[in-house]
């Protein structure tokens, strides 16, 4: 989702240099920022902080906003956190069923 969305980026000059303006980035910095584990998280904010960005975003990944809105929650999970599965069976630990639980 961050390529889809410095891509929509590269194709609204005045988004691109909101986010430069707002992130203290620049052309130049911005690969060596990419491979900053934060960076994917502060790309999503910013995304999720205009619904236009939002919505061109989504489009151009051929995805909804709430995936979206999912992939940057995800980005806050703990390691050995459960993912939210929403109305999945889930069981007493948190974690979805395993194939064939019933088979022990």
């Amino acid at each position: 989702m961050a390529i889809a969305a410095l891509s929509y980026f590269a194709t609204e000059p005045k988004t691109m240099s909101r986010f430069f303006a707002l992130t203290g980035l620049d052309p130049t910095s911005l690969r060596d920022a990419a491979a900053s584990p934060t960076f994917v998280a502060g790309l999503l904010d910013f995304v999720l902080a205009d619904e236009r960005i939002l919505l061109a975003v989504a489009e151009a990944q051929e995805t909804t906003p709430e995936a979206i809105v999912r992939a940057r929650q995800a980005l806050e999970r703990r390691p050995n956190e459960p993912i939210d599965v929403g109305s999945k069976p889930v069981g007493d630990d948190g974690w979805p069923p395993r194939p064939h639980d019933d088979w022990a």
